[in-house]
């Protein structure tokens, strides 16, 4: 006869394998630091690409004042300060960058260790009639 817990098992593990599961099993194709890194490198590029675009706006934006002051300005505290945003930028986005993806590896890794153990103690289910 079909048991009525394993088939409540069997009904929840499917349903996870087709929705959460393929996310999970893609994380964990990674180690940890190899996924975080790749992540961090990502973000990396996406935070430069943002500051250029916010740069190149304000430059847009303030071109005429930027182009007669540009003789009296002091390029390089200018630029020092720009350098700074960028970094300050950087680092709180790598910084989140991390911290978010570190747990997301962690809850798709244990959420994968619960199915392998599922999978494990199916049998163990008592046969009812």
């Amino acid at each position: 006869m079909v048991n009525r817990e394993k088939v409540l098992r069997m009904t929840g593990m499917a349903s996870y394998e087709s929705k959460e599961g393929r996310k999970d099993k893609a994380v964990a194709g990674y180690f940890q630091g190899d996924y975080i890194g790749l992540q961090m490198i990502i973000s990396f590029l996406v935070i430069t690409a943002a500051f250029a675009a916010v740069a190149g706006a304000y430059v847009c934006f303030h071109f005429e004042e930027l182009m007669s002051n540009i003789y009296t300005m002091d390029l390089v505290e200018m630029g020092t300060r720009v350098l700074r945003w960028y970094l300050a930028a950087l680092v709180l986005y790598l910084a989140v960058t991390y911290a978010v993806y570190a747990y997301r590896y962690r809850r798709a890794r244990k959420r994968l260790d619960d199915l392998l153990d599922a999978l494990e103690h199916l049998d163990d289910a008592e046969e009812t009639i």
